[in-house]
This record gives structure tokens, sequence and C-alpha cells, in this order.
């Protein structure tokens, strides 16, 4: 019972935590705002008090207050996002992140505790992503701006990930991250109609990135790992200016499918030679020899996806007959069979291209094909041993055979029943085949697959909230029962999905945020409790000393957390005071219906005081207009004042009001008042009868929405 003991303190930590999430998400109508603001604030401290209780009373548990302080980090963020949902702003803005990354990074600098540093990270992509991308409006930027900013951002990568190989910041994770990321917005930017002309120069920067981390990985003792991801972003590029390149030269489609097949051999021939050759470098270990089959899994595997999509063009052109891309499956199934010989990767890569190309035929084609492609799952799954091979053939049997139900036996309208019928013919094949481990690992996979997607089917509320909650109650019983004997790859496996199903149904909209919550809130709560009881009968009788988590960072720690309380206590503080003294308004409006990431549902608005002609000023400049009311009370654009001047000082009538902006580079003036935030599931309702917003004012020109009407 030990071990499962981090694992239930962990799930009940995060069930809480996500329980918080839903029920501030779910724009709770019941309580008013200073219960809200009280709420928010007591929600972040209880976290803090936690890992001081838990330091002093589970002390033997070391890990347990550091884990709260992280959790207490992030309620941080989501007291952010609420107070942005009181006062109607910050709907996913890239301000709301910003301020969650400040004490976050503080907390990492001072700590040196992973968790901060990979929460820290996001935050700041986060930050930059809603930065570049508002949710509640449009900016507009020329294409050297656009094209410097995620420039910028892939140097600041590459800067994070060399200081990943210093000892002061000797972090894999943030390795691997930044070094993915820094060559997913080079590939992102080098399309060359994108940025153009600036896109074609940053091709010649990706390929000399690209040449010099060949040349450093192959000839330094690096991280293996980081040689598996240049394969692979290096293949993607490979594979994303096949696709460019002849809509940018304007081949015709033979020559395009030509083309494919060249490509295709080439990059499978020198992908392995590439492989072998960089492994080769270093000393013959059971860890180089892995290494060098994903390299070759990679390299055949898109170079084999290639060569089938361009040389089955290429028949169907000849043949004109659908069939033909069965002929080449199946071909490429004989020579993954019979060529014994081959790389067992490269090998692997055959079979996997035809099996899931027959797939997709034997749903799309006839009967004949459907029949044809299960009884060869059937068959290899049955006489292969080797475990990939299987879970390939497995795969293709159970989609071919679900294609049979759906399709054939017209059963689309009972597809709970049949996920049932998949669910229990999957851990039926995982019980019987327990001695084996590839088929047990197999049949449990697709086992929670289907069980997890039954919690997507739309059968009413009361099935729906059936089926969740009792993929949540089995999965959260296997984890118990699989840590037990010791099952690892089992528990990850489970673990993963019962996360996943925590994120998945925050957007499942028939079940609402307030039940989610309350639910998570109780389990989490009883899984606390039990973990505790198991806890003190297991460790009864061991004392350990009262120690404070990070005890040489505890006045920094201290400081942070008054900083947080202090960056929430302005942001509370400045709106209530816009809220007594400002000028209240109203203004026209038409808007629309989305959902924030942490605050739930909101409109967002448009105004007719934000329409603008083009303006001789740069994107994001600011600005003032001038508003007037007119004779049915709504305040309409009278000026665009676009030159530095000092709003309190400005000479305004008594039916006259001046409010800040920024310009979006293109038609739109933006206020900061585009966010609405609604109960859940009101916001249609709410979109077709509100006509005018309730503005409030003050004299610097600074807005708060009030209300729609």
């Amino acid at each position: 019972m030990k071990k499962f003991i981090p694992l239930g303190y962990l799930g009940s930590i995060i069930l809480i935590l996500t329980s918080i999430i839903y029920f501030f998400a779910g724009n709770w109508a019941t309580f008013s705002r200073i219960d809200k603001i009280g709420l928010s604030i007591s929600a972040m401290m209880i976290f803090y008090l936690l890992s001081v209780v838990a330091s002093k009373f589970i002390s033997h548990h070391s890990f347990l207050g550091k884990w709260f302080i992280v959790t207490g980090a992030i309620t941080f963020g989501v007291s952010v996002a609420l107070i942005g949902q009181i006062y109607n702003s910050h709907a996913d803005s890239y301000i709301l992140f910003a301020v969650w990354l400040i004490p976050t990074f503080a907390f990492a600098l001072i700590t040196r505790y992973l968790p901060f540093w990979l929460m820290s990270y996001f935050l700041f992509h986060f930050t930059f992503w809603f930065y570049m991308n508002p949710s509640s409006y449009r900016i507009v930027r020329s294409d050297f701006q656009e094209w410097r900013l995620y420039f910028i951002l892939a140097l600041i990568n590459v800067c994070i990930f060399a200081l990943t190989f210093f000892r002061f910041f000797n972090y894999k994770y943030i390795r691997y991250l930044s070094y993915i990321t820094t060559h997913a917005f080079l590939i992102g930017i080098s399309f060359f109609e994108l940025f153009n002309p600036y896109s074609g120069w940053t091709n010649l920067l990706y390929i000399a990135f690209t040449l010099v981390s060949y040349y450093y990985f192959s000839s330094k003792k690096v991280d293996r790992g980081l040689t598996i991801i240049l394969f692979i972003m290096a293949i993607l590029y490979v594979n994303v200016k096949l696709i460019e390149l002849p809509f940018l030269f304007d081949l015709g489609f033979f020559a395009y499918q030509l083309s494919g097949i060249f490509l295709s051999i080439s990059l499978i021939f020198g992908g392995i030679y590439l492989a072998r050759k960089i492994t080769a470098q270093h000393q013959s270990t059971p860890t180089n020899h892995v290494l060098r089959r994903i390299l070759i899994v990679i390299v055949t595997l898109f170079g084999s996806g290639m060569f089938v999509t361009s040389f089955g063009g290429i028949l169907y052109m000849i043949t004109e007959n659908e069939y033909a891309s069965v002929f080449l499956s199946l071909l490429f199934i004989t020579l993954g069979l019979l060529l014994k010989k081959l790389d067992p990767a490269a090998r692997h890569t055959l079979l996997f291209i035809g099996f899931f190309s027959g797939l997709a035929e034997a749903i799309f084609l006839s009967l004949p094909v459907t029949l044809l492609f299960l009884l060869l799952g059937v068959a290899v799954t049955a006489s292969i041993k080797d475990g990939i091979v299987r879970f390939i053939s497995y795969t293709t049997a159970l989609g071919c055979s679900l294609s049979l139900v759906l399709g054939e036996f017209n059963l689309t309208e009972y597809l709970d029943i049949v996920f049932l019928g998949f669910i229990l013919l999957n851990s039926v094949v995982a019980y019987l085949f327990k001695t084996n481990k590839a088929i047990h690992r197999i049949g449990y996979f697709y086992f929670l697959i289907f069980l997890l997607s039954l919690t997507f089917l739309e059968n009413g509320v009361l099935l729906e909230v059936i089926y969740s909650l009792t993929f949540f109650l089995v999965t959260t019983y296997l984890i118990v029962y699989f840590s037990r004997i010791d099952e690892k790859a089992i528990v990850t496996m489970t673990t993963i999905f019962w996360l996943g199903f925590l994120v998945f149904t925050y957007y499942d909209f028939v079940w609402s945020l307030v039940h989610k919550s309350l639910s998570f809130f109780i389990i989490g709560l009883i899984l606390l409790l039990v973990t505790r009881l198991i806890d003190r009968h297991t460790y009864n009788h061991i004392y350990v000393k009262h120690a404070i988590p990070f005890p040489k960072q505890s006045v920094s720690i201290l400081i942070i957390i008054i900083l947080q309380i202090g960056l929430l206590g302005y942001q509370i503080g400045s709106n209530e005071w816009l809220l007594k003294n400002g000028k209240v308004i109203t203004l026209n409006l038409s808007p629309i219906d989305p959902r924030s990431l942490l605050q739930g549902d909101y409109l967002r608005l448009g105004y007719e005081i934000a329409e603008q002609d083009s303006l001789m000023i740069e994107s994001g400049a600011k600005l003032y207009v001038l508003l007037e009311k007119n004779q049915d009370g709504i305040y309409e654009k009278k000026k665009v004042i676009t030159e530095r001047i000092d709003p309190k000082s400005y000479p305004l009538n008594q039916n006259e009001a001046l409010i800040t902006g920024k310009y979006n580079g293109y038609d739109t003036i933006i206020y900061g008042i585009e966010s609405y935030f609604v109960q859940e599931g009101t916001g249609l309702e709410i979109e077709r009868n509100a006509k005018t917003a309730k503005v409030i004012v003050s004299k610097k020109g600074d807005a708060l929405l009030l209300s729609v009407e």
C-alpha cells in the first residue's frame, strides 16, 4: 500500500484543484461580487496553509508540502482569472498569463523546483500566444512584425535550450520542450507565402540550425532524446516542403506524385544511413540500439507514408480503379511479413503503413475488403509473437470489426451498446491473455479507449453522468489495484487516461461545470481522507521532525505569497475604485458566444464605437475616443484622438465621455471591454436579446463593463 499513498495524495490534490477551476469557470451567479473575491483569495491561501499543515503533521512525506505550494501557485492564476471574470476582463488575455507568470517565475528562481520551471515555461508561451492571437479581438500586424515576433520567440527558446546544458539549469524536460519549440516555430514561419519574403530566408536559417544540431549531436555525447527530436522535426520539415513546393512552382499532378516517390525513397535510405552514422559515433550499447531503431522507425514511417500517397496516386491514374490502393496495402504487409532479415524498425513501419492504409480502405470501400483485412489482422495477431506487429494487426482487426458492426449492421443509433460490447470484448481479451503481456496490454488499452469514448456520447444528462462517474471510479480503482501488484506500464497508461478524462470533461456541455465541480470535490475529499487513513496506518510508527518545504527559501516564499496577494489586491482595488468613481455610459453592441480556458462562458462583444476606418498609426497604438450622448441616451463616437493628451484635463461637456482604446491596425478600436462573462449555458439567450452595454469610464478613460441589456 506504500506505493498507493503518493498516488492517492496526488490524485486528491488534482481532483480538488480541478473542482475549484470548474466551479470558478461555472460563472456562479448566486454569490455577490465580494463573496467571489473572498473565495478566490481563500482558495489560494488554503493550499499554502495546507503546505504548512502537511509539513507539520505529515512530515514523513517531504514531497507533500512542496506539492501544496505548487498547487497554491496554480490557484493564484485561477484567482487572477476569476477576478477578471468578476470584472469582465482578461478572457484568455495575455495579461492574465503575464500576471500569473511573475510570481511563478520567482518561485522557480528561488526554489529551483522543476514543476515551477515547467509552469513558468508554459505560462510564458501562453502569454506570447494570446498576445499574438487574442481571443476577444483581432490585432492586424504587418508580415514583418508577425515574422519578427515569432522569430524572436524561436531565438528565446534557443537560448533556453543552451542554458539547460549548464549545471545551474540542467533540466531535461525544459531542454526537450525548448528544442521542440524552436523547431516548431522555425518550421511554422518557413512557409514561403506566409511572411514573404522573410519566410524564404527562414528556410536557410532552419536548415543551418538543423545542420549545426546534427554536427553537434554526432560529434558529442549528448542526450539521445535530442537526436530523436531532431530526426522527427527535420523529417516533418521535409514533408511540409514536399507539400508546399509543387504549389509554389505550379507542378502538375503527375510530376508531383513522381517527385513524391523519389523523395520518399531518398528519405528512407538517406534517413537510415544517417541514423546508423549518428549511432555509430558512440559506443554500442542497448540504449544505442534502441535509439537506432527509433530513428529508423521515424524515417521509414514518414517515407513509407509519402510513398503510399504518391505511388497510390499514380496507380489510380493508370488503372482508374479505386481498388488499386488495396493491392499496395497488401504489398506492404507481404513485404513486412516475409522480409524477416530487414531491420526490425523498418519492417514494423512497412506493416504499419500496410495495415493502417488497409484499415482506411476497409472502412470506405466494400464489405469484402473489410472482411479481408479483418481476417488478416486476426491471423497476424494470433501467429506473430512480435508485440509491435500484434498491436498493428489487432488495431486493424478491431477497426474492421467496428466498421462492420456500424456500417453493415446499421447500429450507428446504438453507439453506447456497441461501445459497451467492445469494452466487454477487450476486457475479456486482456483477462484471458494475462500471461501474454503484449496482447494483455493491447486489450487493456482498447478497453480504456472505448470506456472513455462512452463519456463523449450524447444520451442525456443522466447517462452521461453515469458513464463519466463509471469511467472515473473504474480507472481510479485500476490505478490502485495495479500499483499494488507493481504493474508500472499499466498504471502509467491508466493515469494518462484518468488525467485526460479530467481535461476532456471540461468541454462536455451536457453535464454542467458546477455539477462536475461538486462531484470532483467530493471524490477528491474522500480520496484524501482514505489516503490519510492508509498513511497513518502504514507510517504510524515513524516520527520525523517538523520539516518546512524549501526551508532556506521560506522567507522568500512568504514574500512571493505577499506579492501574489498584492497583485490580486491591486487588481481588485483599481476596479472597485473605477466602479465607485466612474461615469456610466450606454453603448450599442453585437455579441458572439465562446468559452474561456479558465473563466467559463462569455460573450465576445463588438461595439459600434469600435468600427473605424484606417488610421495613420501603427497596430496596437494607444488612442482616445470622444463620445457624445444622443437623444436616445446612447453614447456615439464623435472624434478619435491619436495624439498624446492628458485625459484628466481634457475638456468635456456633461453629455460627453472620453474612453481609452488601442488600434488593431486595420478596422477596429479595442477598448478592453470585449468580454462579458455569463452563467454557463445562457450565452445564446443573452446573445439573442442583447442590444446595448452598460460601461463605466474613469476620468483617465479606463473602462469597465457592467452589464449587457
